[in-house]
C-alpha cells in the first residue's frame, strides 16, 4: 500500500555502479548531465523537489516533470517528426492499405519469476528471476535513450529509460511511441534501478529483450485508405482546407495524394500541352484524366507548405516541378523566388521576383523583388544600415529584418604547427572594417528562465535544446547539414578539412555531402563552437535606452572558425539573431582574425575559470596570458586578494569597508607596476585585468584623500582597456560615463572633446565605419553608467 510523501525505503547514496552496457552507462551519464527534465540544482526550489519525486515514486510529481520536458521540445519534434512523414509520402505508392508499425507485443513466457513492486526494489541492485509488472503511463519519447514513466499495482510510479537498439539515432518520437504505448501493459524483466548524477532514480532496461510488452490499446494493424475513392480536386481541396488551419504537414500529405493520384490516372506526367485542355469540376479532362492545371497547383501549393516548414531545397523543387508543367505560373514563380531567398540565392530570386513583376505587378512581389536586391548587395558589398535598429529609428524595433549573410577579406586556414584551424584576412584591414556577417543556424534564449549560471554556454538546459534544434535543422537542407559537418567536435573531428568558403557565401554553389551528424557529435559540436552573450555586445539599444541583457545560445557557422584570445582583435555585435563581426584593431594581410570568448576585463587566473567553467577545452597562450604568467609572482598577493573581494556587493558600494579594502588593492597595484619596470602597453593590459579595482577606487575619491593622485586618469584606464579589450562594451560606458561627468562638472572644451574622441574610437571597434553623426548618436545613446 502506497504511504504519501515516504522518500522510496531502499534509496540510499554511494550506490553500485550502473549496470548494463558501457554504451547505456555512457549515455545514462550523459543524461544525468543533459538535464532533460530541467532539475538542474542551481535553479529553483520547484526544479529541485522534480528531483524527490523519483524518489518517492510520487506519480503526479513525475508526470510534471514529464510534462516540462515534452513542452519543451516537443513542438520542434512535431515538426521534425511529421516533415519525415510528409517526405515519405511523396515515394510511398498510392491506393493500398498501408500497414502500420505495432509495438513489439510479445507473449513471451515469464513463468518462474516472480513477481516484484517498485517498493521493493533497492538501488543499484539487479533483481534476477524476477519481474516487475507495470502500466505505461506516459507519452514515450526518444533522446539519446527511450524514456517513459511507469505505474505498478500498488499506485508508485517510476521513470524507465531503455537503451533498445533497434532504433538509431533519428527514430521520430512517433514510432518509439507506436512501440511503447501509453496504457501498454509490460513486464520488465530482472529489473534495476539506477541511481542518475543529478541523484533522481530510474529504471534502467538494458535491452529491449529484457522488456515484454504483454498487451496494448493500440488501433488495428491495417489503416484502410479513407481518402482512396477522392478524385484529385477533392485531395487537393482538402489540402488547401489544412493549409488554412495552419496544418502543414498535413495540407503536404494531401498535395501529395493528389500528385499521385494524378500519376496513377494519367500513367505518365502530365505536360505543359494539355494545360489549356477543358477539364471538368472534380479536376478531369474530357477523356477521365487529371488536368495539368490540377497537378500545377498541387505542386506550387506543396511548394508554400515545404516553406512553412523552412524545407526551402523541398519548396524549390515543387516549385520548379509546377512551373515545368506551366511556365507562367505566377504564384510558382513568386514561391520559387521565396524559398531562393530564404537559400541566400539572392540574385537568381531577384531574377524570379523581376519575371512575376511582369505578369502582376502587386505590392507583396515589389516588396519580395526589393527585399532580394537589398540583400545581394549586402552579400556582394557587405553594407548595412542597421543604425536604425540600434537607435530605435525602425518603425517597430521589435522585429528586426533579415540580413544576408557576408563573407569579407577573410579565409579559413590550418594554422602551421598547431593541427587545427583558424580563420586569416586575406588584406589589410583598419579598425570598424566588416569581416562577416552571419546568421544563426539556432539560436535558444533563456526568456526568463532562471539561469543563475555566469552564462547561456554553462547551462545544460540552453544546450540541450540547442542541440535539439539543430538536429531538426540538419533534415531541412543539406547546405546546413553540411556546414554543420565541418565543424570540429570535442573529439576534434573535421579539424583536418578545409571547406571552401564557397560553403557560406550566398550566390554560391556547394558541393553537397552525404555525411551525418549523429546526436553524441551534434553535443559536441555545440560543446566546442555554441556562442553565448559573452565577450559581445548583445543589448542595441531601442529608442535612446538599454533593453535588459538578453541571455541566449547560438550556433553561427563560419564565426566558429575564429580562435579565442584574451587580447583579441575583432569584436562581434548581435542585431537579432544575426552576427556582424568588427575589426576592432589593424590587423596585417595573413594575420588571424581572434575573438574573446568570455570577459577578458579580469586577471588570467579568473579568466581561464571562466573558460573551463564554459567548457571550453583549452588553456589560452596568448600573449596577455604569457605576460600575465611571467608576473605571477609580484602580483600573487593582489591577484588572490581581488579574488577574494570578487563578487560581493559591498565591495562596490562606496562607504562599504570591502569598497575601501578594493580601492587600495588598485594603489598597491600601482606601487607594484611603478616597481617592476614595464612597457607602458604592457601596463595597460595589467590595469585592464584589474579594471573593477580602479572602477571602485574612482567610487571612493573622498575616502582615499591624498592618496587619489596615485591612481592613473580616467582617460588612461581608458587607454587601457582598449588596449587589452577594444570594443568591449564595458569600455564604451565607462568611456561615455566619464564623457557626460566632464561635461556635468564643468571640464574644458579640450577635455570634452578628448573624451567624445575615445568613446567614437571604441564605437567604431563595436559597430563599425558608420557615419561620424550616427557614431556620435550611438555615443550619446551609451551615455549613462556602467552597470
Amino acid at each position: 500500500m502506497r504511504v504519501e510523501g515516504i522518500m522510496h525505503p531502499h534509496y540510499r547514496k554511494g550506490s553500485a555502479p550502473l549496470g548494463g552496457t558501457e554504451l547505456g552507462r555512457e549515455i545514462l551519464m550523459q543524461l544525468g548531465t543533459l538535464q532533460l527534465y530541467g532539475m538542474d540544482p542551481q535553479l529553483t526550489p520547484l526544479e529541485r523537489g522534480l528531483v524527490k519525486y523519483s524518489l518517492r515514486m510520487d506519480k503526479a510529481g513525475l508526470m510534471e516533470a514529464h510534462m516540462r520536458f515534452l513542452k519543451q521540445f516537443g513542438e520542434l519534434e512535431r515538426d521534425w517528426q511529421l516533415t519525415k512523414e510528409a517526405a515519405a509520402m511523396m515515394t510511398t505508392s498510392k491506393g493500398v492499405a498501408m500497414e502500420k508499425e505495432r509495438p513489439p507485443v510479445r507473449k513471451k513466457a515469464v513463468e518462474g519469476m516472480r513477481a516484484i513492486h517498485l517498493v521493493d526494489l533497492a538501488v543499484g541492485k539487479r533483481n534476477h528471476g524476477r519481474v516487475l509488472y507495470a502500466t505505461i503511463c506516459a507519452d514515450t519519447f526518444f533522446l539519446s535513450l527511450i524514456q517513459t514513466l511507469v505505474e505498478d499495482d500498488e499506485g508508485l510510479a517510476a521513470r524507465v529509460m531503455i537503451d533498445d537498439a533497434t532504433l538509431d539515432g533519428s527514430a521520430s518520437w512517433a514510432k518509439v511511441q507506436r512501440r511503447y504505448p501509453r496504457g501498454a501493459k509490460i513486464a520488465i524483466k530482472a529489473p534495476f534501478l539506477s541511481d542518475l548524477p543529478d541523484e533522481s532514480i530510474a529504471l534502467y532496461v538494458t535491452s529491449e529483450e529484457d522488456l515484454v510488452v504483454l498487451s496494448d490499446s493500440s488501433p488495428s494493424t491495417v489503416e484502410f485508405d479513407s481518402y482512396g475513392i477522392m478524385d484529385a480536386a477533392t485531395l487537393r481541396t482538402e489540402g488547401n482546407r489544412l493549409f488554412a488551419k495552419q496544418d502543414w504537414p498535413g495540407a503536404i500529405g494531401f498535395y501529395t495524394k493528389c500528385i499521385q493520384k494524378a500519376m496513377s490516372t494519367n500513367q505518365r506526367k502530365p505536360n505543359a500541352k494539355n494545360r489549356k485542355k477543358g477539364h471538368s469540376e472534380n479536376g478531369a479532362t474530357s477523356n477521365g484524366k487529371v488536368s495539368t492545371e490540377t497537378v500545377v497547383l498541387a505542386y506550387s501549393n506543396r511548394a508554400a507548405a515545404w516553406m512553412k516548414l523552412c524545407h526551402y531545397e523541398r519548396a524549390l523543387v515543387d516549385a520548379e516541378e509546377a512551373l515545368h508543367l506551366d511556365p507562367q505560373h505566377l504564384k510558382s514563380i513568386y514561391r520559387k523566388g521565396c524559398a531562393l531567398r530564404h537559400m541566400q540565392q539572392f540574385q537568381r530570386a531577384s531574377e524570379c521576383f523581376a519575371m512575376a513583376l511582369e505578369y502582376s505587378p502587386e505590392k507583396e512581389i515589389r516588396q519580395a523583388h526589393n527585399r532580394s536586391k537589398t540583400y545581394d548587395s549586402q552579400s556582394r558589398l557587405g553594407v548595412y544600415e542597421i543604425h536604425n535598429h540600434l537607435l530605435g529609428d525602425a518603425d517597430d524595433v521589435s522585429n528586426l529584418p533579415e540580413f544576408s549573410d557576408f563573407v569579407g577579406p577573410v579565409e579559413i586556414k590550418l594554422m602551421e604547427g598547431k593541427g587545427r584551424r583558424g580563420l586569416f584576412v586575406t588584406r589589410d584591414v583598419e579598425v570598424g572594417d566588416l569581416l562577416l556577417v552571419s546568421n544563426a543556424l539556432a539560436v535558444v534564449n533563456a526568456e526568463g528562465r532562471k539561469i543563475v549560471t555566469s552564462s547561456g554556454r554553462s547551462n545544460a538546459c540552453l544546450r540541450d535544446e540547442l542541440v535539439y534544434k539543430l538536429s531538426n535543422l540538419v533534415l531541412k537542407s543539406s547546405r546546413w547539414l553540411q556546414q554543420l559537418c565541418c565543424l570540429a567536435d570535442c573529439d576534434c573531428h573535421g579539424n583536418g578539412k578545409v571547406p571552401s568558403l564557397e560553403l557560406f557565401r550566398p550566390n554560391s554553389k556547394w558541393n553537397s555531402c552525404k555525411d551525418d551528424v549523429p546526436l553524441v557529435r551534434m553535443k559536441g559540436v555545440v560543446l566546442q563552437n555554441a556562442l553565448d552573450e559573452s565577450g559581445s555586445c548583445t543589448r542595441g539599444l531601442a529608442a535612446g535606452q538599454q533593453p535588459p541583457a538578453r541571455q541566449f545560445l547560438g550556433l553561427w557557422p563560419l564565426a566558429s572558425f575564429i580562435n579565442h584570445s584574451c587580447a583579441s582583435n575583432s569584436f562581434r555585435l548581435h542585431v537579432g539573431d544575426t552576427l556582424f563581426l568588427h575589426a576592432s584593431r589593424p590587423i596585417e594581410a595573413g594575420e588571424e582574425v581572434t575573438l574573446a570568448y568570455v570577459n577578458t576585463l579580469l586577471p588570467r587566473q579568473m579568466r581561464q575559470e571562466l573558460l573551463d567553467q564554459n567548457s571550453w577545452e583549452f588553456k589560452c597562450n596568448c600573449s596577455r596570458c604569457l605576460l600575465e604568467a611571467k608576473l605571477s609572482a609580484p602580483l600573487k598577493q593582489v591577484s588572490k586578494r581581488f579574488q577574494s573581494l570578487w563578487g560581493y556587493k559591498e565591495s562596490v558600494t562606496p562607504g562599504q569597508s570591502e569598497s575601501f579594502k578594493m580601492a587600495k588593492l588598485a594603489l598597491k597595484l600601482e606601487h607594484i607596476l611603478k616597481n617592476i619596470g614595464l612597457y607602458l602597453y604592457e601596463v595597460q593590459l595589467i590595469r585592464a585585468s584589474f579594471f573593477i579595482m580602479y572602477w571602485i577606487g574612482y567610487l571612493n575619491l573622498d575616502r582615499l584623500g591624498d592618496l587619489a593622485i596615485k591612481l592613473p586618469l580616467p582617460e588612461n584606464l581608458i587607454d587601457a582597456m582598449t588596449a587589452a579589450a577594444p570594443g568591449d562594451g564595458m569600455s564604451l560606458y565607462f568611456a561615455c560615463y566619464w564623457l557626460k561627468k566632464f561635461k556635468e562638472e564643468g571640464a574644458s572644451v579640450a577635455v570634452i572633446n578628448d573624451a567624445h574622441k575615445r568613446a567614437m574610437r571604441i564605437c567604431r571597434c563595436i559597430y563599425g565605419k558608420q557615419e561620424s553623426e550616427i557614431l556620435k548618436r550611438l555615443v550619446k545613446a551609451h551615455d549613462s553608467a556602467p552597470n
